[in-house]
């Protein structure tokens, strides 16, 4: 994998949550999007699972495969 490859969970919803301290687009706190461009590739990855990335999600088409 290119660790090169830059890559943000950022869904262009940039609001963050007063209560929680962190962004209702994408989930990251405002310390870590400070920081993201600064984060090394492994530590983005930290992030990235933290908020659910790389998880398999029930889609329709998954289901749809095991119907047919």
């Amino acid at each position: 994998m290119n660790e090169n490859l830059y890559i943000s969970p950022c869904v262009g919803i940039c609001d963050v949550d007063e209560n929680t301290q962190q962004c209702i687009g994408c989930g990251r706190t405002r310390d870590e999007i400070s920081k993201w461009i600064q984060l090394s590739h492994r530590e983005r990855m930290i992030i990235m699972k933290r908020l659910g990335y790389g998880k398999r999600k029930n889609r329709k088409r998954t289901q749809l495969k095991s119907d047919g």
